[in-house]
Parts: structure tokens; C-alpha cells; sequence
């Protein structure tokens, strides 16, 4: 006769239970809210009368002297995106009744739901917004000076983790299932940049922004191997778990009496905390550079380079390195001990056991991390005065994860006070994103509003991807014909 570890393990085997199903509904609720909140858009990246395109390429001059941003309402910009759903991958019209039904319905085959992830799946929120803005020509070159507000995070989650949560270990009977790729990388910070361009002859043009920045928080994993290993035999699970997360956030960490942490205090709830402690924290010094190349191979086509965010940050203030090192072996729950005893204390005993197997730390070690560079390269063909046509590639590399965007656009000045773009994409597997751009110029007011994924108004539960960046400028002195290249 089977002990009852047996029957409970076998019971786990078979029908995922609720722990397995909650942590699928919270990696459901966690995308799909982040989805909501911000990849950068490309569509300005040809808009040449926009100040804003040198953000992306810094050999970009506008047709204009002089411009001002106006404080905050200059350039704001939020991006987010998935590789691998959309809301109506999650809540759809079930095939066999008249309603709505999630991914966990007993009707739903949830293989259809695994078949469309990869083996890593990120999201993606960013957002950049820019607190003070100025550009001015000076004979030949044009100089721009920002100071700016940034947050992006990327999040990374391995299949396997999320058919472990919804399948629970039957698809892992004798074999591990990886979550190596688990990982998250949050960055906030506020960026001081002076950039320069320069036409070295009548074809080329060069330019470079160098970046002063300190950074306001940072949670990263680092050197991280996870993995879970069901025997076949005996249904037991081996956990094995090698992994560090560093953070730079402002809060404490307080202990109980044998080292474990019991609590996460912010600063904030201090009522005599002082915010610009946070606000103009300095203690995080790093810095970064964006370089691009504008060159004009004939009087019809022009080729396009830039390296964006190329840099790193230094965290040093309010740091936590913590790191747990280890393997735990799960026989199953033994329920007449659970049923004769206090739940709670069970339950309880368990994790103490988890934590005192796994070697757990917790340091205050300074830790540097990078930005996430982009690279875009591409080339446009001028139709004739008015329209021109454009592609584009951009590679994203952050924390060892690569990302690729294709963009092919149209781009139309059809008067001194009128410029307008309409775009395609191919990002984050999704090949619906039509984008489009507008540049309004009355007078000295100049307002831009641009969207790499217009359909997401229309159908909103399809889009992978959800950006928008607009805002307004102060521009003087309108150039029409520049010596560089556009």
C-alpha cells in the first residue's frame, strides 16, 4: 500500500494544485499589467524636423537654429512590450459557449497556450521623459543639452517555468526544467547629456552625446542557475538553485533573531525622511555614450548608423546582494502529520527547513551594471522633394538577452509647418504594428505625437506592443536646405 506521501505526490503529479495555479494566475496578472505601462519607438528615427530623432541617432540636425524644449512636456516617452502574448491570448471567446473564458478554463486545451511561448519571454516597460531640452547651431555644428528622467525594466521568464505552474512536474519526469533564464533587470535614473554633430564633408555627418548618470534603483539577478528535477521513480523533486540578486532601492531589510529576513521597510514610511535624499541621490555615478553617422551615398539614398546608451551605472547607495546557494530535495507533504498537527507550524518547519539547506546571504557590496545599448543601422531612398522611404533595423543587448526590431517607413514634409511618417515593424514575434508619426509647426510651436503600434486603439487586445511620444518645442530660424544629409 502506497504511503500517503505517495498518494499526495501522485495527486500533485496529475492535477496541478492550488499553488501551481496561483502562481500562473500572478505571472498572468504580472504581464498583462506591465503590458499597459510602456520598446522604443522607431518611427521617429527619419523625422528629421523633430529635435527629438537625435535622441535615437546623434548625427541628426534639425532645420532649425535654435529650440527649446518646454520643461517635462518636451519629449515624453512610454514603450512597453511582450514577446510572446497579447490580452487576447489570455481572455478570449471560448470555441464551444457564448462567453468569455481565460486560459484556465476546463475547456481550453492550455497546450495551445505553451505552443505559442519561447524559450525565453520577456516584457518590457520603459519610459523617458525629458525635464529640460535645448539644441543651437553654431556655424556648421549643432549642439543639444537634456536632462532627463529614465526607467526601464526587462524581465525575462524561461517556458518551462510557466509549464511548471500550469501542468505542474508530469512534463518533467526524469528530466529538469530549466528556469535559468528567470531574470529581471529594473533601472532608474536621471541622465545630464551634452551631444554634438558635425558635417566632416558634403556626405558625412558625425556626432556623439556623452552622458553624466546617477542612478535612483536598481533590482537585477545575477549568476543565477535554477533548475527542478522530478524523479520518475519516486515523483521526488530536487530544487537546485544557484542565484544573486543585487538591489539599490530605498528601503531596509530587518532580520529576526536567526538572520532571516522578516521584513522590508521603505524609506518612504518615515515620516522624518528627507526625499531628496532620494530625489538628488549622487552616491550612484555612472556614465554612457550614444554615437551615430549619417552618410549620403547619392543624391537619393542615405545610409544611417547609431549606437545608443553605451554605458554603465555604479550603485553604491541603500545596496543588498542576496544570494542563496543550494539543493533541497520535496518527498511530498506527509497529510496525517499536517491533519494531527497545526498547519501553520508545519508549513512553517518546511520553509525553515528550505532556507537552513539553501546557503543564504545577504551583502552590502557595491555592484555595477550596464545600460541596455541599442544599435540602429539603416538607410532611406528620396522618392522626390516631398517623400522619401526608409527602413530600419534595431538591435537591443541587454544583460546578455539580444532583441531585433525591423521598421520600413514612409516619410512625407508637405509644408514648412507639416511633416508626417507611417511605418511598419516587426518586433517582439508580433507583425501587426503600424505606426505612425505627426510634426505640426505653428509659428514657434512645434507639437510631435508618434506611435510605433497605431492598431492598439483599434484592437487593443491583440497588440504585443504599446508605445506613444509626444511633445512640444520652442523652434527658431527654420533651415530649409542644411549641409548635411537628411
Amino acid at each position: 500500500m502506497k504511503s500517503y506521501n505517495q498518494k499526495i505526490r501522485n495527486i500533485s503529479l496529475k492535477y496541478p494544485g492550488a499553488i501551481n495555479r496561483f502562481l500562473a494566475v500572478a505571472f498572468i496578472v504580472l504581464f498583462s499589467s506591465s503590458m499597459l505601462n510602456a520598446q522604443n519607438n522607431n518611427t521617429i528615427y527619419f523625422m528629421d524636423r523633430l529635435p527629438q530623432s537625435s535622441l535615437l541617432n546623434p548625427s541628426f540636425q534639425p532645420n532649425y537654429n535654435f529650440y527649446i524644449g518646454l520643461p517635462v512636456l518636451s519629449s515624453i516617452n512610454m514603450n512597453a512590450g511582450t514577446n510572446f502574448m497579447s490580452f487576447s491570448d489570455i481572455i478570449f471567446k471560448s470555441s464551444e459557449m457564448d462567453s468569455l473564458i481565460t486560459i484556465l478554463h476546463p475547456s481550453y486545451n492550455i497546450d495551445d497556450f505553451i505552443g505559442k511561448l519561447n524559450d525565453r519571454n520577456y516584457l518590457g516597460p520603459d519610459m523617458h521623459v525629458n525635464l529640460f531640452r535645448l539644441g543651437v547651431r553654431y556655424r556648421d555644428m549643432f549642439f543639444n543639452l537634456s536632462v532627463s528622467e529614465r526607467m526601464s525594466m526587462r524581465a525575462s521568464l524561461p517556458k518551462d517555468l510557466f509549464v511548471f505552474g500550469l501542468k505542474g512536474n508530469e512534463e518533467f519526469l526524469g528530466r529538469k526544467a530549466d528556469f535559468s533564464n528567470l531574470g529581471v533587470d529594473f533601472n532608474y535614473y536621471r541622465e545630464f547629456a551634452l551631444g554634438a554633430s558635425y558635417p566632416v564633408n558634403e556626405r558625412l555627418t558625425v556626432g556623439g552625446t556623452g552622458k553624466l548618470l546617477f542612478g535612483m534603483g536598481n533590482i537585477s539577478i545575477a549568476d543565477h542557475d535554477i533548475s527542478l528535477y522530478t524523479d520518475p521513480e519516486s515523483y521526488n523533486m530536487i530544487m537546485s538553485s544557484r542565484f544573486t540578486v543585487n538591489m539599490s532601492m530605498p528601503f531596509d531589510l530587518e532580520y529576526d533573531e536567526e538572520g532571516n529576513i522578516k521584513d522590508i521597510v521603505p524609506h518612504f514610511d518615515d515620516d522624518d525622511y528627507n526625499y531628496s535624499e532620494f530625489i538628488f541621490n549622487t552616491q550612484n555615478a555612472g556614465m554612457a555614450i550614444d554615437l551615430g553617422a549619417t552618410y549620403r551615398f547619392s543624391d537619393d539614398i542615405t545610409f544611417y548608423g547609431s549606437v545608443t546608451d553605451l554605458g554603465f551605472i555604479k550603485w553604491n547607495s541603500n545596496v543588498n546582494n542576496i544570494s542563496m546557494d543550494g539543493e533541497f530535495e520535496f518527498e511530498g507533504f506527509d497529510i496525517a502529520e499536517i491533519i494531527n498537527d497545526d498547519n501553520d507550524k508545519y508549513f512553517d518547519n518546511l520553509l525553515d527547513s528550505i532556507v537552513d539547506i539553501f546557503n543564504f546571504t545577504d551583502t552590502q557590496n557595491s555592484f555595477t551594471r550596464g545600460l541596455g545599448t541599442r544599435i540602429y543601422l539603416g538607410g532611406t531612398y528620396q522618392f522626390n522633394d516631398m517623400l522619401k522611404f526608409g527602413a530600419l533595423s534595431r538591435s537591443e543587448i541587454r544583460g546578455g538577452n539580444f532583441m531585433q526590431a525591423m521598421t520600413l517607413s514612409a516619410n512625407a514634409d508637405f509644408t514648412r509647418w507639416l511633416s508626417a511618417s507611417m511605418s511598419y515593424s516587426m518586433m517582439n514575434h508580433s507583425y501587426n504594428n503600424v505606426g505612425m508619426g505627426l510634426g505640426i509647426r505653428g509659428g514657434p510651436i512645434q507639437f510631435y505625437l508618434l506611435s510605433d503600434n497605431i492598431n492598439t486603439l483599434f484592437m487593443p487586445h491583440r497588440s504585443q506592443n504599446v508605445n506613444l511620444w509626444f511633445g512640444l518645442n520652442l523652434v527658431f530660424g527654420y533651415k530649409r536646405d542644411l549641409l548635411m544629409a537628411q
